[in-house]
């Protein structure tokens, strides 16, 4: 277990990150976009299990980030990017990972059993529905009108912190060795006193990912995440340093 100290980078470097990772991308695009096909294609297949599925997908989200951050540090040294470094996060830092996926998935439905609680709005429901409008009757329509907007809004205020605190919380478990809560609390607090440059990364994040919807059959999503991921790892580089500079916040389990 390592001793990181958290660094505050300036807002700018928001868009070094989404830079440094679209480098690290282009270094080895086929392969990313071969492991993230395969990706889909598992997630695919486990959520088609009825409720399991649902819930199994979830529980791996941090090993599949673990697995794309161990992959572009592989890849910043001059390694061959290939499916192996999808094992890394199994491999290494199990039961870690393991523990925050669970608490991701419990938190994820807590959240949208306090949404649909509050606003009479069911998430799930409303997404599943607007990805298909035509398919839509008037009534259904009209009831996403008037409850998507207090919905999403809530949603998206309890969903900021739990993203915060998964954000980096595979890295640190994978790289460094820290216990979950630790992961999931300095991952919060790097996000927190970071928020400038972070706000800066997922404003032009947010348009490429909206750009990526647009391309037919997801082809989009299979340049985006591997993309979001690696400018991941540039910010967690740029975050969380061994060294111990004045003013900084040094995190250990």
């Amino acid at each position: 277990m390592n001793t990181i100290t958290v660094l505050h980078p300036p807002a700018a470097n928001g868009l070094a990150w989404t830079k440094e990772g679209w480098r690290l991308f282009m270094l080895a695009p086929i392969p990313w976009t071969g492991m993230t096909a395969l990706v889909f294609l598992v997630l695919m297949g486990i959520g088609m299990v009825p409720i399991v599925g649902t819930l199994a997908v979830h529980v791996l989200s941090p090993f599949i980030v673990a697995g794309y951050l161990a992959a572009s540090r592989g890849g910043s040294t001059g390694e061959t990017i290939s499916f192996v470094y999808l094992a890394s996060g199994w491999n290494e830092s199990r039961q870690s990972l393991l523990a925050i996926g669970i608490f991701y998935m419990l938190a994820t439905f807590l959240i949208f059993a306090l949404v649909k609680f509050f606003t009479e709005g069911d998430m799930q429901e409303l997404l599943r529905q607007s990805q298909n409008p035509t398919e839509m009757t008037p009534e259904q329509a009209e009831l996403i009108l008037a409850t998507a907007l207090p919905a999403m809004g809530l949603g998206t205020l309890l969903f900021t912190p739990l993203l915060m605190a998964t954000w980096f919380a595979p890295g640190l478990a994978l790289f460094e060795r820290f216990p979950p809560s630790r992961a999931l609390w300095w991952s919060i607090w790097a996000c927190w006193s970071n928020w400038r440059p972070l706000l800066t990364y997922s404003l032009i994040l947010g348009l490429a990912g909206m750009a990526a919807l647009m391309l037919p059959f997801g082809l989009g999503l299979l340049v985006f995440l591997p993309w979001t991921l690696t400018s991941t790892y540039a910010a967690y580089q740029d975050i969380f340093s061994p060294a111990e500079p004045p003013e900084s916040i040094t995190a250990t389990a």
